[in-house]
């Protein structure tokens, strides 16, 4: 008898100690190698790869499945992917949600068993990262290492890259190259005139795995002459990082245009501002939101008429650039609304140049 309830014992804690989906059985007609994969390394490849920003890597199977649950979570609340624009307000360029067909496999693999595929198609070894657009026209690193000690998991610190530029230069796009990808969260690249607070020109917002969208043909971003370039970046351990000490050197890279183009301004939206002059609206860019604040940016013109500009989740430590579908004329006289719930802080910017 003593025999028998030492055994049941022992069989309760090896129940305990299974994972509760060990016996899950298959129903999913996608596998991780053939199917998930592909989607996974495209959505998720900037952040959750070893050495990467998130805690944990996407890019085995191995890595993959402990996640499945919280994989479940975070697509079906639309956390992940870091990207919040609404195109059903507006229309907005390089959607970066997931399809609904990408977002029907990888949902029917993590809640049907989860299984592998067969061992042919299994990944490759993920690359290390790379400029995404290849070798940039202007390479500047910043002035020296960062050193976040044992003791702080997080902090933003603020590097000027150059101090003078010698000419205007017309800038396409910028991106950030981070020496520690583990904990270089995001980043805003800009210009400014010497001893300013406020950027003259924002060339980036930067966030990890977000390959750097050029202006449409004919625009441009400038880096006036005289002006500093600088770049913020903000620093933030993962909870695998937490009290362990850290340093980076992160590169910035520029783009450079190849033809005359119509120069970028950027206009905050404020209570109610009415635009002084004639402009194509370009892009919306969120600079600072205390927390999670569903926005919509409106424009009255003056004849009446009410246009959506865009709509978004804007969302703290993801301020991002959204690139509309298309260039909207707003005339001279046009009052533009930013509409959001009550108390939360938003700071919202308009991109556009003068007709």
């Amino acid at each position: 008898m003593k025999r028998l309830t030492v055994i049941a014992a022992l069989a309760a804690v090896v129940m305990a100690v299974v994972p509760a989906g060990a016996h899950k059985p298959v129903t999913s007609k996608y596998t991780f190698n053939e199917d998930v994969y592909p989607i996974v390394k495209e959505h998720c490849g900037g952040c959750h790869v070893p050495g990467g920003i998130a805690p944990m890597s996407l890019m085995t199977y191995e890595d993959a499945r402990p996640w499945a649950e919280s994989i479940r979570l975070e697509l079906t609340s639309g956390h992940m992917p870091p990207w919040y624009g609404d195109p059903g307000l507006a229309p907005l360029r390089d959607v970066h949600k997931l399809s609904p067909r990408d977002l029907d496999v990888v949902l029917t693999w993590v809640s049907g068993g989860t299984p592998p595929g067969p061992l042919t198609k299994t990944p490759p070894a993920s690359a290390g990262h790379v400029w995404p657009k290849g070798r940039p026209d202007v390479v500047l690193q910043i002035p020296a290492p960062v050193a976040l000690p044992a003791g702080k998991n997080e902090d933003t610190q603020e590097f000027v890259l150059r101090e003078d530029n010698d000419r205007d230069r017309s800038i396409a796009f910028a991106d950030l190259l981070p020496g520690n990808p583990s904990i270089v969260h995001d980043a805003t690249i800009f210009s400014r005139q010497r001893g300013a607070a406020e950027p003259t020109a924002v060339l980036s917002s930067w966030v990890p795995g977000r390959t750097p969208a050029a202006p449409p043909t004919g625009f441009a971003f400038v880096w006036h002459g005289h002006e500093q370039l600088v770049v913020r970046i903000h620093y933030k351990k993962n909870w695998k990082l937490e009290n362990k000490p850290a340093s980076d050197r992160s590169v910035v890279g520029l783009y450079l245009t190849k033809s005359t183009a119509r120069e970028i301004q950027s206009v905050q939206i404020g209570a109610g501002d009415s635009l002084t002059s004639h402009v194509q609206v370009l892009a919306v860019r969120v600079a600072t939101s205390d927390g999670d604040a569903p926005i919509r940016i409106e424009a009255i013109r003056p004849d009446g008429t009410r246009l959506t500009i865009a709509g978004l989740l804007a969302r703290s430590g993801w301020d991002q650039r959204y690139w509309l579908a298309r260039p909207v004329d707003l005339p001279n006289g046009t009052r533009l609304e930013l509409i959001r719930a009550a108390g939360k802080n938003v700071q919202v910017f308009l991109d556009t140049s003068t007709m």
